[in-house]
């Protein structure tokens, strides 16, 4: 077998042909569809990737793409074809100034590890083992996987910032005042024996910002540690880089601690601050009672 291959745009004929494989896909899904594939040297479709363009929820404006389907031909794997035509999308959506590039995979060694080293953050999702505080259990759960076209260096934010640790007490008032949730409260506190962070204090040593954090392992098969992070800054003391200084700092700290990955939870107002300090973004969708959308971000450490 010939391992050369061609990566390329799918003409009509072969874009036709793949959307015939997802009936599902229709309407205006159908017409915003992009496809690439990969060819053999005797003209053989021996790959393909297929997306859905779609416009980015507010308030960030732009357009992401949505990977429908990544596919390899059995008899043509471990020839770098899947890697090639991820890289390929990476470049046109640069060209085509996308947002970021998201979509789902199963929870399986091969698709979880393959996107993973292709610098997409990961995020698992799916059905609850009983007991809900125990981690999901392999195979139940599909891994989200979302990746920022143009990824931000993160800042340094501003050097003359003084921060310092986060005692528990502290940490306990700040869930307190900052979730209206009581589930979120109480959640956020059944974390409070292994939760950390970092603050910054006035002049007077009251808090102007805080950003704390624990410790999650990521879901199977990736055997590795993230942390969950929460970011409070009071309101007469936003837009002063006080997030940004914050957030840099716990990255750092997860650096020097071998963390895989940072995520964050919180709503889509949320959504522009993260994208400008450098997360990957993946939008749920709204709240079919209040109307309000959840946003994951995430950070890639290593």
């Amino acid at each position: 077998m010939n391992n050369k291959f061609t990566i390329c745009k799918a003409n009509v004929k072969q874009h036709n042909t793949i959307l015939n494989l997802f009936p599902k896909i229709g309407g205006e899904d159908s017409n915003n569809s992009i496809a690439y594939v990969a060819i053999s040297d005797t003209n053989a479709v021996i790959g393909r990737i297929l997306i859905i363009e779609r416009e980015v929820p507010s308030p960030i404006c732009g357009r992401y793409w949505y990977i429908i389907n990544l596919y390899v031909d059995p008899d043509y794997r471990r020839m770098k074809i899947a890697t090639k035509l991820v890289e390929t999308v990476k470049k046109q959506a640069e060209n085509d100034n996308i947002v970021y590039l998201y979509g789902s995979a199963e929870s399986t060694p091969q698709a979880t590890f393959f996107w993973f080293s292709q610098g997409f953050t990961l995020n698992a999702y799916g059905r609850k083992g009983e007991d809900p505080t125990k981690p999901l259990e392999y195979g139940n759960f599909n891994h989200l996987f979302s990746y920022c076209v143009k990824r931000k260096i993160i800042s340094a934010g501003d050097s003359s910032y003084k921060i310092r640790k986060i005692s528990r007490d502290e940490i306990i008032n700040i869930i307190n005042k900052l979730f209206a949730d009581e589930r979120k409260k109480e959640y956020h506190l059944s974390k409070i024996d292994s939760q950390f962070g970092f603050v910054i204090d006035d002049d007077n040593g009251k808090i102007k910002g805080a950003i704390f954090a624990f410790p999650d392992s990521m879901q199977p098969p990736m055997d590795s540690t993230r942390w969950w992070i929460t970011l409070f800054v009071e309101p007469e003391h936003r837009n002063k880089g006080i997030g940004k200084t914050l957030v840099h700092h716990m990255y750092q700290y997860a650096q020097d601690k071998d963390v895989v990955q940072l995520s964050n939870i919180g709503s889509d107002n949320d959504s522009v601050f993260w994208l400008n300090v450098g997360f990957d973004i993946f939008f749920w969708s709204p709240n079919s009672k209040t109307g309000t959308r959840q946003v994951t971000s995430m950070l890639r450490i290593k």
